[in-house]
């Protein structure tokens, strides 16, 4: 159990190299296994073989000519049993007392004892001392003889080779289990060197900020999958933290002039107002003006954050609603900017699974910019109408317009082309940027054309199966 334990312990690098290693190990040993298995059958039967060979020219041999097989004949093939034998082999042939007729050893090894006669052939493998023989029991009957013909083959050769082929597989197993850690280090180092890079890039990350990245592999794999995901994960993440830095000091620069005018006129009023109608009255009335503007400000942060996390119940808004939402609108800012002319064109469309605050929030937004920056031409149009699946909304005025160059700005939060006047008509800069957002949840798209001095004209695609992004 502490083994196991302290194997737990280990860093993933080795733990991955040791579990590599065992098992190309293990893979060797098993084929050695099997190789050494196999190799001594072979010799074994090879063994065998040969003795069988011996034993059926020497019996061939007796039986040749229409011999009588008989002691006298026996004893005169010795010469012939001489030639037979091989080294470390021992050929005789004992009658059915037990006494040895004739005997030819070649080699100096153990002589066993004759056994009794047997009945059938048997091959069997006899033990004496540290040698091993086989032996190989043949029985011969005549009219003139009863007897058999034993050979006894010493196994020297078998085991030589053996131990040989024992000894360069252990020298083979040595290098196996080193050759086998050194490819587990290799492998068990190129299989973590992503997650290496992936660390190292964390520590730079976090000493060094978000700029950093991790290399993309251009095998199609689970790493290369992996690191794409990460690269992914910090953009976005980088992405998120650059707005969020840049989001605090817009909102901080947003909140220091009412906050600071509040401060001007709370302090006035400590000093002269208390005996002055007058600068009450004036302090108060801008002190509420910019309680309302820092409420609006925060009443729209809290609809962006709103929009970032998703929570947000749709509506199917059929034909007849969206006509009656854009009217309602239209009414409500006749009734509050009674200068102002509006021209209207509705289309019959849908749009299914969007809310109806959104859209009535972004209705309001750009009718409201619409009036703000219309200038002395105060004609606003509105129209609507369908296209390829599309709900298309467009507003326009005749106003002072947008630079080219600051068209694409207008959507970032606070963001004002014309800062002071913006400031000073109530407006937050988060309008377009609440807009945008609704728009881009909804998989829709807000473009802008404008000209300066001629006017701007939005339009808004929305999919009227209302298709959310998630």
């Amino acid at each position: 159990m502490n083994i196991v334990r302290r194997l737990s312990l280990l860093p993933w690098k080795w733990k991955l190299t040791l579990g590599l290693s065992l098992s190309i190990f293990l893979t060797y040993s098993i084929f050695t296994f099997f190789e050494f298995h196999t190799v001594s059958t072979w010799l074994m039967n090879q063994e065998e073989n040969d003795v069988r060979q011996t034993m059926n020219e020497f019996v061939a041999y007796l039986k040749s000519d229409d011999k009588t097989i008989s002691e006298t004949e026996i004893k005169n093939s010795l010469a012939t049993l001489e030639q037979l034998n091989t080294k470390n082999q021992l050929i005789r042939v004992i009658d059915e007392d037990g006494n040895v007729l004739i005997s030819h050893l070649n080699g100096d090894f153990p002589i066993l004892e004759p056994d009794i006669v047997k009945e059938e052939k048997e091959l069997k493998y006899v033990s004496v001392g540290e040698e091993q023989s086989l032996v190989y029991s043949y029985p011969i009957k005549s009219k003139d003889f009863s007897g058999e013909i034993e050979i006894i083959r010493l196994l020297d050769s078998y085991k030589l080779v053996m131990k040989h082929l024992a000894f360069a597989m252990m020298l083979f197993a040595i290098a196996a289990i080193l050759i086998s850690a050194l490819i587990g280090y290799l492998m068990s180092r190129e299989l973590l060197k992503p997650l290496s890079i992936m660390t190292n890039t964390m520590k730079k990350i976090k000493s060094a900020g978000f700029k950093e990245r991790m290399p993309v592999y251009p095998q199609k794999d689970e790493i290369s999958e992996l690191t794409t995901i990460f690269n992914h994960m910090m953009d976005r993440i980088e992405l998120s933290f650059q707005a969020q830095k840049q989001f605090v000091e817009d909102a901080s620069h947003e909140l220091r002039t009412p906050i600071s005018i509040l401060e001007g006129h709370l302090s006035m009023l400590n000093r002269w107002g208390k005996h002055n109608p007058e600068i009450l009255e004036e302090s108060l009335k801008a002190s509420l003006d910019e309680t309302e503007k820092l409420k609006k400000l925060v009443l729209t942060l809290l609809d962006l954050t709103r929009l970032d996390h998703n929570r947000i119940d749709q509506d199917n808004l059929s034909p007849e609603k969206v006509n009656t939402i854009i009217e309602g609108a239209v009414k409500d800012f006749q009734m509050l900017h009674s200068d102002f002319k509006f021209q209207v064109q509705l289309q019959s469309s849908q749009l299914n699974g969007i809310a109806e605050q959104h859209f009535q929030q972004v209705l309001t937004i750009l009718l409201d910019n619409a009036i703000k920056y219309s200038g002395a031409s105060k004609e606003i149009s509105i129209s609507t109408s369908k296209r390829d699946k599309l709900f298309i909304l467009q507003i326009s005025d005749k106003g002072i317009g947008i630079p080219d160059e600051e068209i694409d700005k207008v959507f970032d939060r606070f963001y004002r082309v014309d800062k002071a006047r913006s400031r000073g008509q109530g407006g937050t800069g988060l309008g377009l940027a609440i807009a945008k957002k609704i728009v881009d949840y909804y998989q829709g798209s807000i473009q802008l054309d404008s000209r300066i001095g001629e006017g701007t004209t939005v339009t808004i695609s929305l999919p009227e199966n209302g298709t959310v992004t998630k």
